[in-house]
């Protein structure tokens, strides 16, 4: 009986060093808690944010002035019932996130409008701002229709300096970003 409640004190305190160990560790990664559909006159629009965890290599890639490249990715169908899904929109986006040393700050490119950020989690934040950004015309649509949309973010990796792309394709682990893509349904 002595021997058994030994066991399971062994294993309470390994469990509780490995939960201990949990929040230490960082979440690396692009996901999307959050993005929905919303219509505001005659377009479609994405509200929503990704959320952006960089590695410890991008990071010190980043604070040695290497510019990091992400591509926002959005395709819009119509799904129908005897035939294929009917594409609408295929778009793509890319946001520029940048560290001026002198300066000691991120900037943050979008469609030729940058911003400049004290933190890095300021300018990993608007770097995965989806706000307000037009998917699709109604136009295109059908009334009473189901569609769906697929959202992705991932790091351009074709993007970085030469030397770095062969570091990046050797050593997949370290540079890929990606979210994968995102469903979500909506109706007109």
């Amino acid at each position: 009986m002595h021997v058994c409640s030994r066991r399971n004190l062994l294993r309470i305190a390994v469990a509780t060093l490995a939960l201990a160990a949990i929040p230490a560790a960082r979440a690396e990664g692009i996901q999307a808690p959050q993005i929905e559909v919303v219509q505001r006159g005659e377009l479609f629009h994405l509200n929503g944010a990704f959320s952006i965890q960089l590695s410890p290599t991008l990071d010190d890639a980043l604070r040695r002035g290497v510019q990091l490249t992400f591509v926002q990715a959005v395709e819009t169908e119509r799904t129908r019932d005897w035939w294929l899904a009917e594409g609408l929109s295929d778009l793509e986006r890319s946001v520029r996130l940048s560290y001026n040393a002198l300066l000691r700050q991120y900037y943050v490119t979008l469609n030729g409008v940058s911003s400049a950020h004290e933190s890095l989690s300021d300018a990993l934040y608007a770097a995965g701002d989806l706000r307000d950004w037009a998917v699709v015309n109604v136009k295109q649509m059908k009334k009473r229709a189901e569609y769906k949309i697929y959202v992705r973010m991932y790091l351009d990796i074709s993007q970085l300096p030469k030397p770095l792309q062969v570091n990046a394709l050797a050593s997949s682990g370290r540079w890929q970003l990606d979210s994968g893509w995102l469903e979500r349904s909506f109706k007109y």
